[in-house]
């Protein structure tokens, strides 16, 4: 469904390890929209909740509702390995006469 690089696992896997619960802890993006009909998101280090599909991904777990993989599909999570930077890249382009681009 998503893809996690092996450098944005490893990240990952270390900033998980801090937390004192990180054996119960997974990721989940945060989709918003940006109003042109296109995603952004935040990845948030957090428990399952009720609902959640729970999928490991390069001994990530990554967590998501069901209602949510249509909008999930097709994303990469990459890191900077200089900056240490997360990049979250969808395949569904913006519409091309969104005004937020301009």
């Amino acid at each position: 469904m998503i893809t996690i690089t092996p450098q944005a696992a490893a990240r990952l896997a270390l900033m998980i390890a801090e937390e004192r619960d990180a054996d119960k802890l997974g990721i989940k993006l945060v989709p918003t929209t940006t109003g042109c009909g296109s995603f952004t998101y935040s990845i948030a280090i957090t428990e399952a909740e009720k609902h959640d599909q729970v999928q490991l991904i390069n001994e990530i777990r990554f967590l998501y509702q069901p209602q949510d993989v249509d909008k999930l599909l097709g994303t990469v999570i990459d890191c900077d390995p200089v900056t240490g930077r997360f990049s979250i890249l969808h395949p569904r382009p913006q519409e091309a006469h969104c005004p937020h681009t301009h």
